[in-house]
This record gives C-alpha cells, sequence and structure tokens, in this order.
C-alpha cells in the first residue's frame, strides 16, 4: 500500500476527505436508528453473528439526532450478546424528542430451538409528529402528519438439507398498524395482520458484504382479513446476484450487486375496494428497500416490479480504529455504493403493464458495519424528490 506520509502534495486533501469521513461515520452511529426509513422494513434489523472481529461484549450507545420530522432527539442504543445462548443478540433502543416523536424498538436473534431451528422477535412502535402524508389520504405535496407505526414479528427458521447453497424455510407471524392523523385530512389507519411463509436459498461468501454468490427469496404472506380489513394473499420474490470485480490498490473488495424483485396481490379485485389491503399492505415501492428517491411506499397497488444495481467498494482505508469514541466499538469496515434503479406499480398483474412506464431512483451512499450490524446512508434522487435517508441492512 501506497504510503501518502511520504507525499506533501496530497497531505490537505486528505486531511479534508478524512475530516468528511469522520463526519460521516459518526452520523450513522448516531442517526441511523432515527430514520423513519427504518420503519418501513418489514425486518427493522439483521444482526450478522459471523465475521473475523474479536468476541463481543455489552455495548451502550449514547446518541442524539436532528430530523426534520422530530427535532432534537436523544436517546440510547443496547446490544447484549449471548442472552441465553452463545450465539444469540438482543437489541434495544429508545428515544424522545423536543416534539413529542418517539421511537422504541426491541430485537432478540438467533436463538436456536432444536439444531435445525431458530428463532428471531422483534417490536416496534415509533411515532412522528411531522412525516409526510402518505397512504391514501390525497394530500398535496409539502402536507405534514403525525405518523404512529407498530410492528411484530416472530420468525421460525428451520434450515433445509441440500447439497450447495444454503436454504431456509421461514415460518413468520406478523401483525402491523399505521396511524395517521393531519389537520388536512380526517386521518387514516390501517392493519394487517396474519402469517407469511417463504424459502430462503443463500450462497453468498458474506452475509454482511457479499462479494460473491446470490440470494434467492420466494415468499407468501396472508391475511384471513376481520371486519374491517381486507382478506388478502401477497406473494413476492427477489433474486439478488454478487459478482466479485477484484481488489485495487485503492479498494479491497469491488463488487457489482444485481436485483430483480416482483410482487402481486392474486386476491385484489379493481372493482371491490373490500379485497385490497391498506396501503402499507400492497405491493409497494419507495422507501429505504426499493426506490430510494421516493417517500416511503409512495408507489403502492396489486403488483410491482423493481430492479436495481450497485456498485460497492471497501477502501483499503480504513481509518475508524483511529478516531475517538468510535474505535470503541467493533467496526471492522466502511463501504461506498452508487446505485441505479428501476421499477414501477399496476393495478393488474400484467409483466407489460409494469414495464410500460418503469420509474427510476439514483444515487450513493455510505455504509458501515458496526458491532455485527450493517448501518446505512443514502444520497438519493429521482423525477419528484431529492433525499437523504439513514437506514439499516444492505438494501439487498
Amino acid at each position: 500500500m501506497r504510503d501518502y506520509r511520504d507525499m506533501p502534495s496530497l497531505i490537505s486533501p486528505l486531511v479534508k476527505l478524512y475530516q468528511i469521513v469522520r463526519i460521516t461515520l459518526l452520523s450513522l452511529l448516531t442517526l441511523t436508528i432515527y430514520s423513519p426509513s427504518l420503519l418501513a422494513e418489514e425486518h427493522a434489523l439483521e444482526y450478522y453473528p459471523d465475521g473475523d472481529i474479536k468476541e463481543q461484549s455489552m455495548v451502550i450507545i449514547p446518541v442524539a439526532a436532528a430530523l426534520s420530522s422530530t427535532g432534537v432527539m436523544g436517546g440510547a442504543v443496547v446490544s447484549v450478546p449471548h442472552i441465553g445462548q452463545s450465539n444469540t443478540q438482543l437489541v434495544g433502543f429508545g428515544a424522545y424528542s423536543v416534539n413529542d416523536s418517539y421511537i422504541t424498538y426491541l430485537g432478540y436473534f438467533n436463538y436456536a430451538l432444536t439444531p435445525n431451528w431458530s428463532i428471531d422477535v422483534s417490536m416496534l412502535q415509533a411515532e412522528f409528529m411531522d412525516s409526510p402524508l402518505t397512504g391514501n389520504t390525497g394530500c398535496v405535496d409539502g402536507d405534514k402528519a403525525a405518523y404512529l407505526q407498530r410492528d411484530w414479528y416472530l420468525t421460525l427458521r428451520r434450515s433445509l438439507p441440500t447439497l450447495s447453497a444454503r436454504t431456509d424455510f421461514e415460518l413468520e407471524p406478523f401483525y402491523k398498524t399505521r396511524d395517521i392523523r393531519s389537520s388536512y385530512t380526517a386521518g387514516e389507519h390501517g392493519k394487517s395482520y396474519g402469517v407469511s411463509s417463504g424459502i430462503v436459498q443463500d450462497t453468498r461468501d458474506n452475509q454482511a458484504s457479499p462479494g460473491n454468490g446470490y440470494l434467492a427469496t420466494g415468499r407468501v404472506l396472508r391475511d384471513w382479513g376481520g371486519a374491517k380489513r381486507a382478506a388478502y394473499t401477497r406473494w413476492e420474490a427477489q433474486y439478488a446476484r454478487y459478482f466479485d470485480l477484484g481488489k485495487s490498490a485503492l479498494f479491497r473488495q469491488q463488487t457489482l450487486a444485481l436485483s430483480a424483485y416482483l410482487s402481486d396481490i392474486p386476491t385484489w379485485r379493481n372493482h371491490d375496494g373490500a379485497s385490497q389491503p391498506d396501503w402499507f399492505a400492497q405491493s409497494v415501492l419507495g422507501g429505504s428497500e426499493r426506490m430510494r428517491g421516493y417517500e416511503d411506499d409512495y408507489f403502492h397497488s396489486r403488483s410491482a416490479v423493481h430492479y436495481a444495481a450497485e456498485y460497492r467498494v471497501i477502501p483499503q482505508w480504513q481509518p475508524q480504529s483511529h478516531i475517538p469514541l468510535v474505535n470503541r466499538y467493533q467496526f471492522p469496515w466502511w463501504q461506498v455504493a452508487l446505485f441505479a434503479e428501476l421499477g414501477d406499480v399496476a393495478p393488474h398483474f400484467s409483466l407489460q403493464e409494469l414495464h410500460r412506464g418503469l420509474k427510476w431512483s439514483a444515487g450513493f451512499g455510505v455504509r458501515v458495519f458496526v458491532e455485527n450490524i450493517v448501518a446505512r446512508a443514502d444520497f438519493a434522487f429521482s423525477d419528484v424528490d431529492t433525499l437523504f435517508r439513514f437506514a439499516v441492512n444492505q438494501p439487498f
């Protein structure tokens, strides 16, 4: 590796770059958990217990943030490993803001019930008092509302015997509600609970930052409905492929990541609103996973298609072990990504209709692997908006 200390002409630019990266990394550590984008995820957090890092201990991180939907907010993150078993992780956080927004989360991961069965549990409740209106409210741009969300998941996972790829069967009861209150509208309330089941096949060489392999997922969700909510069935399939582009003097990993996603609600009837689930339970695009240049659930209808490409690099330069406060945490790498996306929704399941007027989104981002969790900041733009969002997990 080139020794830049012997090149005085580069010292000033490197110092400026160091300052920018330092601010970005500290912001990721403190702001990631407070983005409304986090709340849009079906699984708020993914925990990766494997990796070449030192033995874990309990971590408490006091945090502070200032977002447009909350104002100044303060709280703490707590991560406790080895609760009950050696490979488990308990993660919780809570925060409160000056405009009475709050967020609470508790997750428990990787508890082995048997040699083949494991369980994850996650619970989230949050309210943002100044969020962009979503759903079917018919709002105009710029309208704001109080947005309350509850998400509860219990994931049962069984490893299936295969010859090549790791394959898991997942059975997941879920409960989700949304409440929107605004002076501009009468408000909107939504609820969905039921069970999803799916198959996940994984040949990735590294789950947190794959450089090769693929991840294929097929899932069916069922809500049997009730007096005030639609009964519906939704299926979705996603295939992500990762290509190793090799190392260089600047990058210790270069990866091209490609993804294709398709979703449909076969129980949907366009002439019957009672057959249509609430907006957030439909086939949706917009948010921190798909079409990042649009607000959460910006597009929602019966069917959805989405394509994404990311060029990801992990630099050789990893200064976090020399940054005060940051160097107290397990922080093996940070990553930069460039991405582009295409997608659309439609009220019919028709590949021709879905591809007729594809919308686009593009941008760049920074990801960091801290305490076995991927934190992510993406700057995304589209033809209607420009968004800087914090989230957890790789988008795919």
